[in-house]
Formats: C-alpha cells, sequence, structure tokens
C-alpha cells in the first residue's frame, strides 16, 4: 500500500504538477467478420494505451471517452452500449480451448484465472451514442476511475464487450481516453 502526504504540495503547486492528456487507441472489431454479436461477446481484444500514465507503474484518473465507430458497411448504424475494461497488464483472454480469444467470443466462456482479473482497474459502459453518417460517435465523461500501470511500465490496457447485437462487419473504432495524470 502507499503512504499518502497530502501537506508536501499547496493547492497551486499540485494543480501545476498534474497533466491532461488524450490518448487515441484504434482497434478491429468483429476481425473474421462472424455477423452480428451477442451480449456479452468480446468486441476487440486487449489493446495497448501507451503512456496512460506519467511515470512507470504510475497513477492517473480517466476522465472521459469517446467513441469513434466505423462500421465495415461503412455507415454510421453501427452502435449501442459497450463496455470497456481497463487492466494494468497486456492480458491475453482465453476461450475454453485455452486459445487466445478472438472478437465474437462469450466473455461468459473464458478461463482467465482471478490472478489475471486481478489486474482489472476497473470498468465503465459507454451508452450515449448517435449515428452521424459515416461513423457512429459515442461518448461518457466525469468516469473518474483511478488507474495504476504496471510495474516498470507507463501503459495501461484494455478490452471490450459488446451488450448490442450489431454487426460491425470488419469494421475498426477509435477509443479516444482523457486521462488526468499524477
Amino acid at each position: 500500500m502507499a503512504i499518502t502526504e497530502l501537506h508536501n504540495y499547496t493547492v497551486q503547486e499540485k494543480l501545476n504538477k498534474m497533466d491532461v492528456d488524450l490518448i487515441d487507441v484504434t482497434v478491429s472489431l468483429d476481425v473474421d467478420n462472424a455477423g452480428s454479436n451477442a451480449e456479452g461477446d468480446l468486441i476487440f481484444k486487449t489493446a495497448e494505451i501507451p503512456y496512460a500514465v506519467a511515470v512507470n507503474g504510475g497513477t492517473a484518473i480517466l476522465q472521459s471517452c469517446c467513441l469513434i465507430i466505423r462500421g465495415g458497411d461503412g455507415d454510421g448504424e453501427d452502435y449501442d452500449a459497450i463496455d470497456i475494461v481497463i487492466i494494468q497488464e497486456n492480458t491475453t483472454l482465453l476461450e475454453a480451448s485455452e486459445n487466445p480469444a478472438e472478437s465474437g467470443d462469450p466473455m461468459s466462456g473464458m478461463i482467465n484465472t482471478i490472478d489475471d482479473m486481478k489486474k482489472t482497474c476497473g470498468f465503465f459502459t459507454v451508452t450515449n451514442g448517435f449515428n452521424a453518417g459515416v461513423v457512429a460517435l459515442a461518448n461518457i465523461n466525469n468516469i473518474g476511475m483511478v488507474c495504476k500501470a504496471a510495474e516498470g511500465t507507463k501503459s495501461l490496457y484494455m478490452y471490450g464487450i459488446v451488450q448490442n447485437s450489431a454487426d460491425y462487419n470488419e469494421g475498426s473504432m477509435v477509443v479516444r481516453l482523457g486521462f488526468i495524470k499524477d
């Protein structure tokens, strides 16, 4: 457990030390074009969020997330609730056959260990979206998730779980994350 020292800096000094960053990560959706997803399916595999924290093993607060979703059919029809799970380390999700999970595999069938799941910082659901023509846009603000990177790295990682039955047709999604770094 870390020692918390609240009185080392004035409020102004503390605010001047914080950094705000917007990080874009592009992920592939429905890679095998297997058709519509089912609620609870993996929508994208573990992806790196580079430089999510300021120092190796450091912390940050995830404040916002915007999704720019481009379904493979080139319209903005593919959107609805998506869970984003933030984790400390690059963890490969394993399906029951012990093969690495692919998009479309049900999360309920994953066989990862409790030690793998203990690397989870938290998750949030993005539900506020709309059709913007060639893409769908979705957004959530005021997440307030405290995240801590693993020792020796400034990166965090994430994977996504679809909570709808849209067919993303080998599309892609930009996950735009807003961090306050300490």
